[in-house]
Formats: structure tokens, C-alpha cells, sequence
């Protein structure tokens, strides 16, 4: 059976350590219905290939299912134009979580590489001070959050982003659509 074909209980199941940094985390962007447990949370890399798609794929899930909440955990690993990009997410969360998910589809829309630039343009397309989202990422908290991430993508062993915790489990890679909604039903099984 091919992996991706995995029933989720064939998925490798995350580590007790995983478990409560994936639980305490800060910095953790939750989208979708509120005070509902993300059946899903995705670590992400604005310059990883198949951010977008995941993007697109996450506001549809979101669309279609009004109970669900999904998680985006900033775990930059490509170089520093991605560090700088989720260092302005992260201020963004912090300045205006309500308004997160619009900034994470804009920049999912943008062209090219995502860097600090990028980051802060969209977010002041949205009406926020780019120097206070500049000022914002460069305080102790936000890098806080950046490493409490790299903590729990190393209890994940990962080398590579996109990548999912369905539930208490692992699934490493592009996960299309479809296969996410499989998993979620599972999940919420």
C-alpha cells in the first residue's frame, strides 16, 4: 500500500514529548472553528514547494467544515528570507490574530520567494504598521516561539516541511486534499 494511501493508525505516531510541546506551543496559529481541538496541525515553510497548495488546501478545508480547527505551526527551514517571513507571521499572529488567516492567503497568493519584505507588505496590505509588524518580530518572544518550533519539529524528526500531526500522528509531506480530508474524517471519526 502506498504511503500516502495510510490509513492514519499506519501513520507513525508522535512522541510523548511531541505531544506537549504540540499542545503548549506558543506562536501557534489556530484557524477555524474556535475553542475546537485542531484535528490538524501543519508545520509550514513559506518557501517549501508545496506551501501553497497546502495554503489553498487548508482554506478549503476550513470553507467546508465549520467545526474544524486547524493548526499552522511557523517552521521555517530553508534559508533566512524564510526566517525572516515566518518571524513576521509571527508578529502578525501576535498583533492581529483575528485577522492571521487573511495575511497567511495573502501571502500564500504572492509570487516568488517569501521574505521579511514580502511578509511585511502583505501585512500592511492588511492595514497594519509595517514598522510595529517589523518591530514586533524582532522581540525576544517571537524568537522564543521560532525555537519552542525547532524543538518540536525536532522531537518530530523532521527534516522537511509540509508536515502534519493528524490527531497524535505523523504524516510527513504534501498531503493533497483528498488525503486530508480522509484523515480528518478518521480523526473525527
Amino acid at each position: 500500500m502506498p504511503a500516502l494511501a495510510q490509513p492514519l493508525a499506519a501513520l507513525p505516531e508522535i512522541s510523548p514529548q511531541a505531544r506537549v510541546l504540540r499542545d503548549t506551543l506558543p506562536g501557534k496559529a489556530v484557524l477555524g472553528a474556535a475553542g475546537v481541538t485542531p484535528a490538524i496541525t501543519e508545520l509550514v515553510d513559506f518557501n517549501a514547494p508545496d506551501w501553497r497548495r497546502s495554503a489553498r488546501d487548508m482554506h478549503e478545508l476550513l470553507a467546508g467544515n465549520p467545526g474544524l480547527a486547524y493548526a499552522i505551526v511557523q517552521a521555517p527551514r530553508f534559508d533566512v528570507k524564510s526566517v525572516e517571513a515566518a518571524r513576521i507571521a509571527l508578529a502578525v499572529l501576535q498583533m492581529a490574530p483575528a485577522r492571521f488567516g487573511e495575511f497567511y492567503q495573502a501571502l500564500a497568493e504572492r509570487e516568488g520567494e517569501i521574505d521579511g519584505v514580502k511578509a511585511v507588505e502583505a501585512a500592511r496590505d492588511l492595514g497594519l504598521d509595517a514598522f510595529k509588524v517589523f518591530r514586533a518580530a524582532n522581540q525576544p518572544e517571537i524568537t522564543t516561539s521560532l525555537t519552542k518550533a525547532v524543538e518540536f519539529s525536532s522531537a518530530l524528526r523532521l527534516l522537511s516541511t509540509p508536515a502534519y500531526v493528524i490527531g497524535n500522528r505523523l504524516l510527513s509531506g504534501y498531503a493533497d486534499l483528498e488525503r486530508k480530508r480522509a484523515l480528518i474524517a478518521e480523526v473525527k471519526g
